[in-house]
């Protein structure tokens, strides 16, 4: 056993190892301890967080060695995190102020990283840890985040694709992978906010396994599908735009965290209730700043044309580019398969088509209601 750190009860388990409650130097901590396959990763963690020192970032206190393992002591923080907040407070009075002020303690944190040249390269709601008396968030989890050291480096690529695949960027699923970037934590945070949205884990309604999802990332094409998934979302009206904004495919039309702060403080700074500033984002008003969403090669001639569906995107067999770079997933997605298929005109006026249980097919107006297609 470490000489510095005690562990008491199990708080969860990992892919790296167990996280405990437990204490260092009779201090309250929590302590991860990695099998020896990860050590590397507790010794990155410790190696970028260690200085740190910022209210929206974990504090790391001590790395330890005892018979092939890591004790990675940090503090504890005992109000959950925010995976759990959304799926248990999703429909409670306050979620959307709370999680207002959520997206803004992200995003000072993630300033404050980029600042210092830390690309945090799995940011999710899992490693959003909350305060229990105040909701604060605060970002954990730092084993494949990196530092940006200069050009070079930015420049390089990965032989295999890392992060978890719902929140990674279309770049870093596309062979050969960019590494993880700013931007890409830009598209991170976008799949933090849809969670938000959707009181589900990002694009697990149109796309509900994790192959599927790293297949249709993968291609270009694909862009339109996911930002009509983004323009359909419901929720506070700044929110809604900052998804659409973070999730555009073109990581260079990306906004920075620091205009993403600016933007959540602008809101908070009016004076602007939460509930008044509610709305259902309209699926006619422009998807994205992105020209290139607007370009002719999303589009066929004919405007009527279908892009690829997410049915055969189901039954599409993974090449062997992409089984050399997708991710280790730790457990199957579970999801209901819509099977939507996307036109750009037509029928359903450039909405997305859902297919009901018992066969029918139908989209879903502005405000909600289904209509069922002729056969």
């Amino acid at each position: 056993m470490p000489k510095k750190c005690q562990l008491e009860s199990v708080l969860s388990y990992g892919s790296e190892g167990t996280v405990y409650s437990g204490s260092w130097r009779d201090k309250s901590a929590a302590i991860k301890v990695f099998s020896k396959n990860y050590i590397h990763r507790a010794e990155n963690e410790m190696k970028l967080i260690t200085n740190c020192n910022h209210q929206n970032i974990i504090k790391y206190f001590d790395l330890e060695y005892e018979q092939g393992n890591a004790y990675l002591s940090m503090e504890y923080i005992m109000g959950g995190n925010l995976y759990e907040f959304i799926r248990t407070k999703f429909t409670s009075f306050s979620y959307w102020t709370i999680i207002d002020q959520i997206l803004t303690d992200i995003a000072r944190g993630m300033i404050y990283l980029h600042n210092h040249n830390i690309v945090q390269g799995d940011l999710k709601s899992h490693n959003i840890l909350l305060r229990d008396d105040n909701h604060q968030g605060v970002i954990c989890d730092f084993g494949i985040s990196r530092l940006l050291e200069n050009d070079i480096v930015i420049k390089k690529r990965n032989q295999t694709a890392k992060g978890t695949i719902r929140w990674m960027a279309p770049e870093i699923c596309t062979p050969p992978p960019e590494q993880s970037s700013f931007e890409s934590d830009v598209w991170s945070y976008g799949c933090i906010i849809l969670e938000t949205t959707s009181g589900r884990e990002p694009w697990i309604d149109q796309f509900n396994d994790d192959a599927t999802l790293f297949r249709a990332l993968q291609h270009k094409e694909n862009a339109p599908i996911f930002a009509r998934i983004c323009a359909n979302e419901s929720g506070p009206s700044h929110i809604c735009k900052l998804l659409i904004q973070c999730c555009t495919w073109s990581k260079t039309h990306r906004p920075r965290f620091v205009d993403i702060l600016n933007r959540l403080e602008t809101v908070y700074d009016e004076g602007t209730s939460i509930d008044e500033n509610f709305h259902q984002m309209s699926i006619d008003i422009p998807i994205s700043n992105d020209s290139s969403y607007l370009k002719e090669n999303y589009t066929n001639e004919n405007e009527n044309i279908e892009t690829q569906s997410i049915h055969s995107l189901q039954n599409e067999e993974l090449n062997d580019d992409t089984k050399k770079i997708l991710p280790r997933s730790n457990k199957s997605q579970e999801g209901r398969l819509t099977g939507e298929v996307f036109t750009s005109k037509g029928s359903a006026s450039g909405r997305p088509i859902y297919e009901g249980i018992r066969g029918g097919r139908y989209y879903l107006t502005a405000s909600g209601s289904k209509v069922y297609l002729h056969k």
